[in-house]
C-alpha cells in the first residue's frame, strides 16, 4: 500500500502531541517483511488471494483466514519498462520548529534531515522528468521553477538547498497552494504523473492543517496532482493519515533518520510515485462468509469495537511495488479472518471474491475468483498467509502484554497478565516452529529477538530449546540448507543432491528425496518439517 509506520495525534491547545495508534504495528511489521507475489506482465492491477484454516495455538479454536495482495505490471522491473515521467513540486519546511533537535540522530536538526531527504529525492529523477521546490514558513516561496529535470544546474541546487536555514512560523496550507500553481506549469502532458512532495513535521495550527488536508484532496480528485506527506521528526498524526490514506493517488511516510530514508528512497520512489488503481473493492459473493477483523492497512483494520462483519472492503489506491530478486513484494499484503455464518455445515463453499477498481483513466476494471478451504486443519494456500498470519498473532498478543503489564493491578487486570505469562512461552515456541519451517531469517532478526527479550526482561521461564543459539542452529541444519542450494535442480534429492528425486511425503506431498535417502529414519519433511507418516515411489513414464 505504499505506506510506513503510523502514528495517530492528540488535539492539544492547536498543536499536536502523539502518541502510537492501534493500527501502527501491523502495518509496519507487514511492510517490514517480504512476501510472495503474482508476476504479470500486462495487467496494470491484478487481485491474488489465499486462504488459511488453522487451529489459534493460544486459544485452540479454528479460525479461517484470506489474504489478498494486488499485483502489477509495474512492481519490481516494470516500472522501468512503463515509464510515464513525473512532474514533481518538492515542497520543503522551512519554519522555526524544523530547527528543533531531530531524535533520531544527535547534534542534528529536523531541517537538515530535511535538506539530505531532499537531496536524496533529486538523485531518484529521471532526465525527462520535471522539478520545481517550494519552501515555506509562514510565506511560501518559489526556490526553483518547474523546469525539466536533465536542464538544471544540480551543483548550484545542492548549495541552495544546503543553504537554508529554519525560522519563522507555518503556514502550510498556503504552501500546498503555491506548490499547486507550481506543479501546473509542468510538462502538461496528458500521461504523466502530477505530484507535490511535503517534507514538513507538520508543527502547524488544527485550522491550517485542515485546510492543508482540504487542498490535497481537492487536488487528487479535481486536477489529478496526487501527494506525498513525509514527516520529518515527528511522527504524522492519525488526521493527517486517515485524510492522505482515503485520498486517491495519495501516501504517505515518517523520516526516523537519514540512513533509513535515503534507502526508503533509493528502493522504493518510482514506485511511491505510481498509483496503480483507485476505489479497489473487495466483495464476498454469497452469504455464508463474511470478512472480519482486517490487517495491513489502516483503510481495513477496525479500531472500534466489537468488531463488524463486512461482505465487502475498499481500498482507495494501490501503488506498484518493489520487488527482490526471489519476486517478493514489501507491503501491499492484506489480511482478514473470515466469519463461516454457518459453522455446523459438515462441508465449505468456495469462498468467492469479486474485485473491481478504477482505472487511472476512469474506467471500471473487475475480476473474479473462487478459493476453497481445505478440509484439513492447518493448511496454507502459500507461504504468504502463513507468514501474515504469523506477525499478526505475534503483534496482537505482544501489543496486548505490554499494554496489561503497565496498567493498573486491578483483579481483572492482574488475572489477564497471569494467564498472558502462562501464554508466553506457548508463543514463542509457536513463532520458532512457525518460523524454521518458513526459513525466514528476518522474522528472527526482529519479532524472534523482541519475544526472547521480553521474556528474559520479565523473567519468563522458557526451554533451553528456544533460546537464540538453539534457534540459530535450526537455520543451520544441514537438510534445510541442502533444500534451498537445489534451487538450479529442482528434481534432486535434497539430502545426496546427487541422485533425482522420487520418493513423495505424506501429507505434505513433497518430492524432495531419492529412493537411498529416504530409507534414513526421517521423521519430519526436511523441507517443510511436517510430520512424515508415509513415503511413496512416484514412478517415472517411459
Amino acid at each position: 500500500m505504499g505506506r510506513t509506520q503510523q502514528t495517530a495525534c492528540i488535539s492539544d491547545g492547536g498543536r499536536t502531541r502523539r502518541q502510537v495508534a492501534a493500527f501502527e504495528a501491523y502495518d509496519s511489521s507487514f511492510y517490514a517483511h517480504y512476501f510472495p507475489a503474482q508476476r504479470t506482465s500486462t495487467e496494470i492491477l491484478l487481485p491474488s488471494f489465499g486462504v488459511a484454516k488453522t487451529v489459534n495455538p493460544l486459544e485452540d479454536n479454528v479460525e479461517y483466514w484470506l489474504s489478498m495482495n494486488l499485483n502489477s505490471c509495474f512492481d519490481g522491473p516494470g516500472i522501468r519498462l512503463n515509464d510515464v515521467g513525473l512532474d514533481l513540486v518538492l515542497t520543503l519546511d522551512v519554519s522555526g520548529s524544523m530547527g528543533d533537535r531531530f531524535e533520531g540522530e544527535p547534534g542534528k536538526t529536523k531541517l537538515q534531515i530535511a535538506q539530505q531527504s531532499l537531496l536524496t529525492l533529486l538523485k531518484q529523477l529521471s532526465p525527462n522528468d520535471s522539478l520545481g521546490i517550494v519552501l515555506f514558513n509562514g510565506t511560501p516561496r518559489v526556490l526553483h521553477p518547474m523546469e525539466k529535470f536533465s536542464s538544471i544546474d544540480q551543483e548550484k541546487l545542492k548549495e541552495e538547498i544546503l543553504s537554508l536555514r529554519a525560522g519563522g512560523g507555518t503556514e502550510i496550507s498556503k504552501a500546498v497552494q503555491c506548490a499547486t500553481e507550481l506543479n501546473d506549469q509542468g510538462n502538461g502532458r496528458e500521461k504523466r504523473s502530477r505530484r507535490i512532495f511535503f517534507l514538513t513535521d507538520m508543527e502547524v495550527s488544527h485550522n491550517d492543517g485542515r485546510e492543508f488536508l482540504k487542498h490535497i484532496q481537492e487536488n487528487a480528485e479535481k486536477k489529478q496532482i496526487w501527494s506525498t506527506v513525509v514527516g520529518v521528526g515527528l511522527d504524522l498524526g492519525t488526521e493527517v493519515i486517515q485524510t492522505v490514506s482515503r485520498t486517491i493517488g495519495c501516501n504517505y511516510s515518517n523520516v526516523r533518520n537519514a540512513r533509513t530514508f535515503d534507502q526508503l528512497m533509493k528502493t522504493q520512489f518510482p514506485y511511491t510515485v505510481t498509483p496503480v488503481g483507485f476505489h479497489i473493492q473487495l466483495n464476498l459473493v454469497g452469504d455464508r462468509y463474511r470478512l472480519g477483523q482486517g490487517y495491513g492497512s489502516p483503510e481495513v483494520y477496525q479500531y472500534e469495537q466489537p468488531i463488524q462483519q463486512r461482505q465487502s472492503i475498499e481500498l482507495v489506491t494501490e501503488f506498484a511495488l518493489a520487488m527482490n530478486e526471489q519476486n517478493e513484494v514489501r507491503g501491499g499484503y492484506l489480511l482478514f479472518q473470515i466469519i463461516d455464518q454457518n459453522k455446523n455445515s459438515n462441508t465449505h463453499e468456495p469462498l468467492k471474491m469479486k474485485t473491481s477498481w478504477k482505472t487511472l483513466q476512469g474506467s471500471t476494471e473487475s475480476n473474479e475468483q473462487e478459493i476453497q478451504f481445505s478440509e484439513q486443519i492447518n493448511s496454507y494456500t502459500h507461504a504468504g498467509i502463513r507468514k501474515a498470519l504469523l506477525l499478526v498473532r505475534y503483534t496482537k498478543f505482544v501489543k496486548r502484554y505490554l499494554i496489561v503489564r503497565r496498567a493498573s493491578a486491578t483483579p481483572d487486570i492482574m488475572e489477564e497478565y497471569q494467564t498472558m505469562r502462562r501464554q508466553f512461552p506457548r508463543l514463542v515456541k509457536y513463532f520458532q516452529e512457525e518460523m524454521i519451517l518458513l526459513n525466514d531469517r528476518s522474522l528472527y532478526e526482529e519479532e524472534y529477538r523482541h519475544l526472547i527479550d521480553i521474556a528474559q526482561k520479565d523473567d519468563l521461564p522458557l526451554d533451553q530449546n528456544l533460546l537464540p543459539n538453539q534457534t540459530l542452529a535450526l537455520f543451520n541444519d544441514s537438510a534445510i540448507e541442502s533444500a534451498h542450494s537445489t534451487t538450479d535442480h529442482p528434481n534432486r534429492c535434497c539430502i545426496c543432491l546427487t541422485n533425482d528425486s522420487s520418493m513423495i511425503l505424506s501429507p505434505c506431498a513433497h518430492q524432495c528425496l531419492c529412493k537411498d535417502c529416504a530409507q534414513q529414519p526421517l521423521s519430519k519433511c526436511p523441507l517443510c518439517r511436517e510430520e512424515i507418516t508415509s513415503i511413496t515411489e512416484q514412478f517415472q513414464h517411459l
